[in-house]
């Protein structure tokens, strides 16, 4: 899979990894549509944000609509193929997909 990661500003690289797999507990997506906020701008342009600074490279995309690929053993109330939108508030294990 495809990721694209900010190193530092001004300093966007499109990388390739690993594709994924769903552990337990987990749930693993693929982005069917996404974009661009603010604070990947600023990420972008200035290394980051008032006191928020990259420190580690940092995959982007955190805006998304993802359809569920695979569920990790003991998930329920979830399906294959279902669309749902993801909270850019809460952190994930897995990596945004570029198809």
């Amino acid at each position: 899979m495809k990721t694209i990661t900010a190193y530092a500003a001004k300093d966007l690289r499109i990388e390739d990894r690993d594709d994924p797999t769903a552990g337990a507990g987990e749930v693993l997506v693929q982005i069917e549509a996404g974009g661009i906020c603010g604070s990947d701008l600023h990420y972008y342009q200035h290394g980051g944000f008032g006191a928020v600074r990259l420190k580690e490279p940092m995959i982007l995309g955190h805006q998304v609509s993802v359809r569920i690929m695979a569920l990790g053993d003991g998930v329920t109330g979830l399906s294959t193929g279902q669309r749902v939108a993801v909270s850019p508030s809460r952190p994930l294990r897995g990596l945004p997909v570029l198809r």
